[in-house]
C-alpha cells in the first residue's frame, strides 16, 4: 500500500489497534453539526497472490499464538464445536491436515445464503445450527473448529476487486488463515470454494489466494481508541459515536481503478 491520501471535513489522526495493529483514522467533530461529515482515503495497492508452496515459515510470538488460540465472543469453543473437530479430524495426524478437513468440512457443510436472519456476524454455534451465511459464517466456523485442535487461526477482512479494470465495490469479503509450525500462515477462503463447483478451485483455495482481493483489518473483538463503546466484533466499516453510543450507520463508497499492470488505486469515501 502507497500513496495514501486522506482527505477530511474536520481534524483527524491516524490511530493503531493496541492488539492487532490495524490502522485506523479517527475524526472529531468538536459540536454537532448539521450536514454532512465526508471522509474519503484513496491509496495504491500494489497486489500479489498467494501461493502455498512459496508461503515462508515464520515464528510468530507466543502473545500472537496464544491470542490465535483464544475463543471471542463470537468464535466459540463449546463443547459441541470441539467435539464436532474430533469428529472431523479423525484419523488426520498433521496440523495441515487436520485443517483441510476443517476447510473440507465447512466449504461442503455450509451454504452461502444471506437470506436467513442472522447472517454476516461470524457467530459459530449459529452457524452450527443453521449451517448457512456469508464469509464471516463460514470462517467462524473454520476458526473455532481449528482452535478446538489447538490450530491457531486469524480472520482477516478486506473487498473483493471487480474482474473489470475498474468499477464500485459492493462489499467486503473475508478469509482466514491458521499457522502451522515450519510452515508459517497458510490461508483458506472456505466461502469462495464453495460457490465454486471446480474441484481445482476449490482445492486451489486452500492455500492459495488471487490477487483479486486487498486486505483492510485482521481480528476479532477489536478495541478502539479512544472510545468507550464495546469491542468491534468486526472492523471493515467506519463507526460513528456519540456520548460513548454508536449512533447511525455512516454510508460508504469504494470504487476501484486499474492504473497499471499488477498496481490498484482504491478510494472509499464515507458520510
Amino acid at each position: 500500500i502507497s500513496d495514501v491520501k486522506i482527505d477530511s471535513s474536520y481534524a483527524w489522526q491516524r490511530m493503531r489497534e493496541s492488539e492487532f495493529g490495524d490502522e485506523y483514522i479517527f475524526a472529531k467533530v468538536p459540536a454537532p453539526q448539521t450536514g454532512e461529515l465526508v471522509v474519503r482515503v484513496s491509496f495504491r495497492a500494489t497486489r500479489r497472490g498467494i501461493a502455498f508452496q512459496n508461503i515462508g515459515s515464520v515464528t510468530p510470538s507466543k502473545s500472537e499464538l496464544e491470542r490465535a488460540l483464544r475463543a471471542d465472543r463470537m468464535v466459540t469453543l463449546s463443547p459441541r464445536v470441539r467435539k464436532l473437530a474430533d469428529e472431523i479430524t479423525a484419523r488426520k495426524t498433521t496440523t495441515t491436515e487436520q485443517a483441510q478437513a476443517i476447510y473440507q468440512y465447512v466449504m461442503t457443510t455450509m451454504k452461502y445464503d444471506k437470506t436467513i436472519p442472522g447472517w454476516g456476524n461470524g457467530d459459530t454455534e449459529r452457524a452450527c445450527d443453521i449451517k448457512a451465511g456469508n464469509c464471516t459464517d463460514f470462517h467462524s466456523l473454520f476458526m473455532s473448529l481449528a482452535r478446538a485442535k489447538s490450530i491457531p487461526t486469524r480472520f482477516i477482512i478486506g473487498f473483493p476487486l471487480p474482474k473489470t479494470a475498474e468499477g464500485k465495490i459492493p462489499g467486503y469479503h473475508c478469509w482466514a488463515e491458521f499457522y502451522a509450525a515450519g510452515k508459517g500462515w497458510i490461508s483458506v477462503d472456505a466461502s469462495d470454494a464453495s460457490k465454486s463447483s471446480d474441484p481445482s478451485v476449490r482445492a486451489f483455495l486452500f492455500g492459495n489466494l488471487g490477487a483479486d482481493r486487498v486486505e483492510f483489518t485482521r481480528g476479532r473483538d477489536l478495541v478502539l481508541t479512544p472510545s468507550t463503546s464495546d469491542p468491534l466484533n468486526i472492523f471493515i466499516y467506519p463507526r460513528a459515536e456519540a456520548s460513548g453510543k454508536v449512533v447511525g450507520t455512516p454510508s460508504v463508497s469504494l470504487d476501484v481503478h486499474d492504473v497499471s499492470a499488477g498496481s490498484t488505486v482504491a478510494a472509499a469515501s464515507s458520510r
